[in-house]
């Protein structure tokens, strides 16, 4: 079960406090759902979009309940935002890691989500046992358990978005990186996946207008086919690479870059082979190099609204 990273440090002392920091929770996170969904829809990713956007909708439910549990209690409602730094940063942070992610699906986006209902709830535990009345520790208790029962309700969501996931549109498997020949031969094969998906997102931005970025991805292939041992044919089917989008084409040149860094990451923090880990900095380096200049072009667009050139 996902946790608070340290002692949040607060006490609630009074119930309008606990109705304020419950009810900020809860509309909080309307808040990072509404956000990544509008980020979700300009990416082109519209099923991720609609999975936050069903998170937003559920969310409102929980807004409601608090407000009945607080009329219920006799308290009113404080205006929204007024007891926000009272919250653990653990709830945000999660969300703000993964917003600017190429590989936020609709699974790992209730992953996350049952991981913050979880540290709310640990949050909510802490409350109950700090508080000095009994009222104030009853009642965040109760709490703690709505939120257990919201994470339950995202878990079978989290479950239907696995089954209905679509194998990866990479055709790249990495196995595990033990030694410095199996780290050439996963470099090869990355290198030879990078240059093939490149080279079709780079026709798709000429196709939509785009020559800056389309160039940029040519000259990343052509960097990355150096390193291939074979020819990728290159057919890919993911819907955000056949959007026209070239914002959405851009974000979905980095999926292979990012798992190739994942794997690469793995393999340092389990090697106990310095050689290796010297290795694997050195092919780490050039895919963050890679990431970090399509990222640029990324920001450029972002920071130029208009027709692409």
């Amino acid at each position: 079960m996902a946790s608070l990273s340290s002692e949040p440090g607060a006490r609630v002392e009074t119930l309008p406090e606990l109705v304020g920091i419950a009810h900020t929770i809860e509309t909080e996170a309307i808040r990072c759902y509404g956000r990544l969904a509008e980020e979700m829809r300009r990416r082109g990713e519209l099923e991720t979009a609609e999975a936050f956007e069903a998170m937003a909708r559920e969310e409102n439910s929980h807004v409601a309940a608090v407000e009945s549990w607080a009329s219920g209690l006799g308290q009113p409602v404080p205006s929204h935002g007024s007891f926000r730094w009272r919250l653990p940063a653990d709830l945000a942070a999660s969300w703000d890691d993964v917003s600017g992610s190429a590989l936020l699906t609709p699974y790992r986006a209730y992953a996350i989500a049952v991981d913050n209902e979880q540290r709310a709830f640990a949050f909510y535990a802490y409350l109950s046992s700090t508080a000095a009345d009994e009222t104030i520790s009853r009642e965040a208790e109760v709490l703690a358990r709505e939120e257990l029962r919201h994470a339950a309700v995202l878990r079978t969501w989290r479950r239907a978005a696995w089954r209905r996931a679509r194998p990866a549109d990479s055709t790249v498997e990495f196995g595990p990186i033990t030694s410095t020949e199996q780290l050439a031969r996963v470099v090869e094969a990355a290198a030879a996946d990078v240059a093939a998906c490149h080279r079709l997102l780079a026709v798709r931005l000429r196709e939509a207008g785009d020559r800056t970025s389309a160039d940029l991805l040519e000259q990343i292939a052509d960097e990355a086919a150096v390193r291939a041992s074979v020819q990728n044919p290159g057919h890919c089917a993911d819907q955000a690479c056949l959007t026209r989008q070239p914002l959405a084409l851009l974000v979905a040149a980095q999926r292979p870059l990012e798992r190739f860094c994942e794997a690469l990451e793995h393999a340092f923090l389990v090697s106990p082979d310095t050689q290796l880990q010297t290795a694997v900095e050195d092919a780490l380096a050039l895919a963050v190099s890679w990431i970090a200049r399509i990222g640029r072009r990324i920001e450029a667009l972002e920071a130029t609204p208009g027709p692409a050139s």
